[in-house]
């Protein structure tokens, strides 16, 4: 429009500028003066029709120099956008799929863009025989296709979108047409929490998380068990719909040692989905302790530290506390041990902490796996009468590039509680740094060093716990420091090669995440299916990255073989069986919808027709009038 008007502004200016005199009767006469008119009257409508011949073919060929359009913009029809999820088919919900697909049938378009797991063309008769099958529901890919393409969307969903917060993002003119699905029992496991690795004898804390569908439940069973063996039992109250409820369970586990398949159940009445009642993962049962936990000063850092060691990194352990010289006790049933088996599960162990006297007992020099040596500052000396006495206080400051500095990077240090540093810690590669009075000089509190595949980390201070204690800002930086450092530990496990499967459960259509050990960056997987066939597949750990991420598989029971090594996994079925609360669909703008704008006038010939016989026309009017 704006072109337009810019053209026919200068059309009428180029006009008046022609006729403009003449229309006032100031012509020259000798150059441009009418000839046998002499009425005021006539020589005004002469100027008028022939400055008006002018300016139309002024407007004609300015507005194509201008690229003017050729018409008002055209409305584009809103694309098709389908989910194709596996979630359409849960409750066997035929009904509601082919509601979706009457939807594309009245739509406008031969085309349909499909999501899921991925976002894709199809033609409109494919759309219409298709079967939901993927094992993701995201949105956002689609919408980014359809906004490169310039078209507002017409999503076609049953709700349970994975990335619900992409419809606040819809394009303008867009709508959302939410199927609904019949009020149905329906009671699914949706998530299982266990440590990786337990001791044989061992009871382990197993935390299920379930979900109702869309329709009350009155209750049911969760049973918890070991390949055929049954460990646990409860009775699940009633659930209000897509409730979630945690339902942690204490499970004990049998003798012996070898990877085991730990299933979680649940059975409620009526309940109209049985591929999602049952959620399974791979425990590896070991006849020696995965983490062993040794302090020869036990002090209060000992036990947050133990608790961020079990509850977030969930991996268990057993520790062993010196209350007296010789005397030794189990830590959580206070039973007496001797001081030989206690060398023993310390040499067993796959990841070791030793706390206090770190060179006791001559077992972290020996060791070939993981490590964690820390040196508690000693107690500060006695003032004597009449002195005043006051401990230096160190405050963390810095976290140097090593390992798991992204991780440390984030720590608030300047609402961090002060520690208690005797020694700086020597060797390896800085970890953490603090200053003396925020103020003075500095110190190494922890390092790290990698040689051989065994990962070792040296801290030496006291005070950790006082941060944990603040709670806030200062917690959660407990957490993810002690975290960071046995997550970080726990990769190598004992072990300088290879590279194994990171996480307990794995559901279809999640990427698997590879984690790294000692070995070389370049490793060679053979995943093999139960009753099917082997394929190979070449993990590459590059820029010193401890983790990494490849394609996801079906459902199933896998082995994995890396070298001599070899690790059950068990795949369960996508998150799309889960049920999901629909999101809410927000307001969608309408003005300023799509539209396809109409061709320039450059490219059309009218324009120049028009213009030719406009000035045509002009010419035998200026000679008409006697005009030169």
């Amino acid at each position: 429009m704006t072109r337009w008007l810019l053209a026919a502004v200068i059309a009428l200016v180029g006009a008046w500028v022609a006729y403009g005199p003449l229309w006032r009767g100031t012509a020259n006469r000798e150059g441009s003066a009418l000839r046998d008119i002499a009425r005021p009257v006539t020589r005004g409508w002469a100027a008028l029709a022939l400055g008006g011949l002018r300016a139309g073919a002024y407007l004609c060929l300015l507005a194509m120099l201008l690229g003017a359009p050729a018409g008002a913009p055209t409305p584009l029809a809103p694309l098709p956008v389908l989910d194709v999820s596996e979630s359409w088919l849960r409750g066997d919900a035929g009904a509601a799929w082919q509601m979706a697909k009457d939807s594309i049938g009245v739509l406008a378009g031969d085309t349909v863009l499909l999501t899921g797991d991925s976002s894709r063309i199809a033609l409109r008769a494919d759309a219409m025989g298709a079967t939901p099958s993927d094992q993701r529901s995201a949105l956002q890919p689609a919408l980014d296709q359809a906004t490169a393409l310039g078209r507002a969307v017409v999503v076609i969903t049953d709700g349970e979108l994975e990335d619900g917060a992409s419809l606040r993002r819809l394009p303008a003119g867009s709508r959302v047409i939410a199927v609904e699905r019949p009020a149905r029992a329906d009671l699914a496991v949706a998530d299982l929490e266990l440590p990786v690795y337990a001791t044989g004898g061992d009871t382990i804390d197993v935390g299920v998380t379930i979900t109702a569908g869309n329709a009350t439940l009155s209750g049911g069973t969760l049973s918890v068990a070991l390949d055929e063996l049954e460990l646990a039992r409860v009775t699940l109250q009633p659930l209000e719909p897509f409730a979630s409820r945690r339902v942690s369970l204490r499970a004990p586990l049998p003798r012996g040692a070898g990877v085991r398949r730990l299933t979680a159940v649940v059975d409620a009445p009526n309940d109209v989905e049985s591929r999602n009642d049952t959620l399974a993962a791979a425990l590896d049962i070991t006849d020696r302790p995965r983490v062993v936990f040794v302090s020869t000063v036990p002090d209060l850092d000992v036990r947050e530290v133990l608790r961020v060691l079990r509850g977030t990194v969930m991996l268990p352990a057993r520790a062993y506390l010196r209350i007296a010289p010789g005397i030794w006790r189990e830590e959580g049933t206070l039973a007496p041990v001797s001081e030989t088996l206690v060398r023993q599960r310390a040499n067993e162990a796959g990841l070791l902490v030793l706390h206090g006297d770190t060179a006791w007992s001559g077992i972290a020099a020996e060791r070939r796996g993981a490590s964690l040596l820390w040196a508690p500052a000693p107690a500060p000396a006695a003032a004597r009468a009449g002195e005043f006495s006051r401990p230096v206080e160190w405050f963390p400051f810095r976290a140097p590039p090593s390992p798991i500095s992204t991780v440390l990077e984030g720590l608030p240090f300047d609402s961090l509680a002060p520690l208690d540093i005797g020694t700086a810690v020597e060797g390896g590669t800085p970890l953490l740094e603090a200053r003396a009075g925020r103020s003075g000089t500095s110190r190494v509190v922890a390092s790290v060093t990698s040689a051989s595949g065994a990962r070792q980390i040296r801290i030496a201070g006291s005070g950790f716990a006082e941060w944990a204690l603040r709670g806030g800002r200062s917690s959660d930086a407990f957490t993810a420091l002690w975290g960071a450092i046995f997550d970080w530990l726990a990769v190598s496990e004992g072990d300088g090669n290879g590279v194994w499967l990171s996480g307990g459960l794995i559901r279809a259509g999640e990427p698997l995440r590879w984690r790294r050990g000692g070995g070389d960056s370049l490793q060679t997987v053979v995943l093999s299916r139960e009753g099917g066939t082997s394929d190979s597949l070449a993990i590459r750990f590059e820029n010193d990255a401890d983790v990494v991420e490849t394609s996801a598989l079906s459902a199933g029971r896998y082995t994995v073989r890396v070298g001599e090594r070899t690790q059950a996994v068990v795949v369960n079925p996508s998150r799309e069986w889960v049920p999901r609360a629909p999101v809410a669909v927000p307001p969608i703008p309408s003005a300023g919808a799509p539209s396809r704008a109409a061709r320039p006038l450059l490219e059309r010939l009218w324009p120049f027709l028009l213009a030719l016989i406009l000035l045509s026309v002009e010419w035998f009017g200026r000679r008409a009038v006697g005009l030169r």
